[in-house]
Order: structure tokens, then sequence, then C-alpha cells
């Protein structure tokens, strides 16, 4: 097995290539394991993603293996299943009420976060506990305090099912580490009972909590309500989670960014103060706020990279792609626009709202594209904007350390040892 170590040294290198050889795709050989393609280069990335998408298929077994199959995992017609659960939800969210909800948690983050003034590092804890509230909320109608399970319960099942990301196609799991299968076990019988509590309570169910118990009885696929659950927290709440510290990072490193982003959204909750409809559409479609999510999304993609695995013979650009080949699509590498930027690795607001908001930027890229496009891209992307914008008016952020990034893979990236930022009440 290609070890834990692997997986988060892996997001060094997809980083290095793009910084030492943008748009170029490359190939690692290692022994006895399938050869791995990264891919750099937006048109093979788009050709696999979605011209050719039907000869990729999902790289997953690590996560499956672990928490079970979902609609993150599977593919085919167990996918199109899944998919037809939850993504008419996902899709016909109520945008008013994401606002709503989601202003009333950036405000309580914001809240939590500025009564921790002497803390060097940055509590993402906090914002987990709030971007999970938000999600509970919006798609399973219930309170965080009636959520039967720990804030963090699935984000740390999938950070231990991570350790097997890079177990090449068609191998078993290495089972050496015992104490490590243990905790899984532990973890996932401990989550799963606790889900399970969500069959009685509460009495009535939100229409995708509803969806879900009746998919077990459907006969279509083995589907589980626990199973599907504990991904869809991953997808909808770890990501957001995760993005929010990259964002607050870049605002303490970029001190002149934040007081410009600061000033700008000041003023329009000063100026709709007592108009919410207006507020909302102010901040969602601002020009500078948009371009800073497209930013962040772009230098620190929640997923930096997406593993696929070839079913059959193809051709790319500069490679001919053979059956079993693991063709990982380096998010980072494929936004080629910036390199005609005189430093593409720091947020420029300006030149993300000249290149727009279409296809090669993190808006698009980070949510993957074609078929298999995320399903919740437009909620996430109205909830990240909103509680940005309450945190950017309410805190102000400060560097505390320069200490080089060191990444860590856990299912998603995050910054080892926590974002160096402080927070300070405005």
């Amino acid at each position: 097995m290609l070890n834990e170590r692997f997986s988060s040294d892996f997001c060094h290198q997809i980083y290095d290539l793009a910084k030492k050889n943008p748009t170029k795709n490359h190939i690692q050989h290692h022994p006895n394991s399938p050869r791995v393609l990264i891919i750099q280069n937006l048109e093979d990335a788009d050709h696999v993603m979605r011209k050719n998408a039907d000869n990729y298929y999902k790289n997953s077994k690590w996560l499956s293996q672990v928490v079970g199959n979902s609609r993150l995992t599977d593919d085919g017609e167990a996918w199109k299943f899944r998919q037809s659960l939850s993504q008419t939800v996902f899709a016909k969210y109520d945008a008013d009420r994401a606002f709503h909800v989601s202003s009333i948690h950036g405000r309580n983050i914001a809240k939590h976060l500025a009564g921790q003034p002497s803390k060097s590092i940055l509590d993402e804890a906090s914002i987990h506990q709030g971007m999970m509230a938000i999600f509970a909320q919006m798609f399973l109608e219930i309170e965080f305090s009636d959520l039967p399970m720990a804030h963090d319960s699935a984000s740390k099942l999938i950070e231990l099912a991570s350790a097997y990301a890079f177990t090449p196609p068609g191998k078993a799991m290495d089972l050496a580490d015992k104490e490590h299968i243990r905790a899984i076990l532990q973890l996932r019988k401990t989550t799963f009972d606790a889900l399970n509590r969500l069959r009685v309570s509460p009495s009535h169910k939100s229409p995708l909590l509803q969806k879900m118990l009746d998919a077990e009885t459907s006969g279509n696929v083995d589907f589980s309500f626990e199973k599907e659950l504990t991904t869809l927290f991953n997808a909808g709440t770890d990501t957001t989670s995760y993005t929010l510290g990259w964002g607050l990072h870049i605002l303490a490193k970029q001190t002149d960014l934040q007081e410009r982003l600061h000033q700008a959204i000041s003023q329009l909750y000063h100026q709709h103060a007592h108009d919410s409809q207006a507020l909302q559409t102010a901040i969602c479609q601002n020009p500078l706020l948009r371009g800073f999510v497209a930013e962040l999304l772009r230098l620190y993609p929640p997923l930096p990279f997406v593993s696929r695995l070839a079913l059959a013979k193809d051709y790319l650009s500069d490679i001919e792609v053979q059956p079993n080949d693991v063709v990982i699509i380096s998010l980072v590498g494929v936004n080629h626009k910036a390199l005609q930027r005189k430093d593409p690795w720091v947020a420029d607001i300006d030149a993300a709202i000249q290149d727009g908001f279409g296809m090669g930027t993190g808006t698009v890229s980070s949510f993957v594209w074609g078929k298999r496009v995320c399903g919740g891209r437009s909620f996430a992307l109205v909830n990240l904007t909103t509680v940005l914008s309450e945190l950017i008016m309410q805190l102000k952020l400060e560097a505390s350390s320069n200490e080089q990034i060191v990444y860590e893979w856990v299912g998603q990236m995050r910054r080892k040892g926590g974002q160096r930022v402080r927070v300070i009440a405005r």
C-alpha cells in the first residue's frame, strides 16, 4: 500500500508540478502497481471528466471499504440511483433560506472566533460545527443540538479511511496496522449507531431523510441510510469548513485585500440593513466577493485532485492511456489561466473578475464538472459566500506565524497543525 505519508506528500507534489511544469501532464511509475497519470492540461482534464467520462470510473475503493457504498463512491447505475435520491433536494434548495441560515451561523462562528484573541491557531472545530449546523437545518430540517452524534464523527471516520486513498486498484488494504483498523471499526460503529436514531427522531422527516429511508426498501441497490448520510456530511460540511480556513489564511496574509473586502462588504450591510432580500442579492452577486471566492477555490481547492480509473485504452494530448491506469486530475494544475499573471500563487480578485467565472477557474473546477459534478455546487457557493461575508465584516485576521505550509490529506486537504491565524473582533 502507498501509505498515509505518501497521500499527504502527494498534495505537495501537485503544487510543485503546477509551479514548475504548468499545464504539462506527468506520468508516475510505481513497482507492482498501475501507472499514475497526473493531468494538468485543461483540455485533457475536460476529456476525462466530461467528454469521455464513461471510460473513467471513480477510484474510491479506499472510501467504500471503510464507510460503505454511497453517492460519492458508486458509479454506473448504482450512482444514478443514488443521485436521483438526493439531487432534487440539493438542486431545489431554498436560496432565501440558505442565505438566512448561513448568515445566522456565520455570525455565531464570528462571535466564537472573536472570543479567542490570544489563540495563535485558528479554531477550525468551531467553523466545522457551524457549517454542520447549516447542513443539518437546510437538508435534515433539524437543529444542531438534535444531531445524535459529535459534529466531527463522520469527518474523523473519513480521515481514518484516507490512509488507504492510494491503495493500488485491485489490491486489498494493508491490515498490518491493527490499531488503525480497530479505530475504524469502533468509530464506524459509534457513528452508524448514532445516525440510526434519526430513523425514529424527529417524527417529521425532511425530504432527504425520507428519500434515503425509503431507498432501503426499494430493492434497486444495496443501500444503507447511515452509510449514505456519513458521506453526505463529508461532502456538505468538511469541504466548506476547510475552505473557510484557507480563506481566513489568505486574508491574514494579504491584509490589503482583507481591508478592501471589509470596506466593500460593510458598505453593503449598511446600505441594505433593513432589506434582507436586497442584502442577499448584493452579497451573492458582489464582484469583489465572487472574485475572492474564485481565487480561494483556485489556490486551495478542498479536493486538490480527483482520482479516476481508466477502463479502456484512450488518447490524451501527449499520453496513451492504458486500461487500469490511475488518472488523477490535478485541480490545482488545470487552472492554467493563472499563468498569465505576474504571481499566480497570490490571490488577485481583479484578475479573477477579468478572467470570468467559467471553465478553468476555481469556481468551476473545484466542484468537478461533467456528469459527476458536485450536486451541491450552487448551495455551497451561496453558503460559503454568505459565511465569508459575515466573517470578513466582523473579524480582523492576522498571521500568527510565517511557517511554511505543510499539507495534510484527510480525505480533504487541510493545513497540518491548523491555520496560523489570530482572530480579533472589529
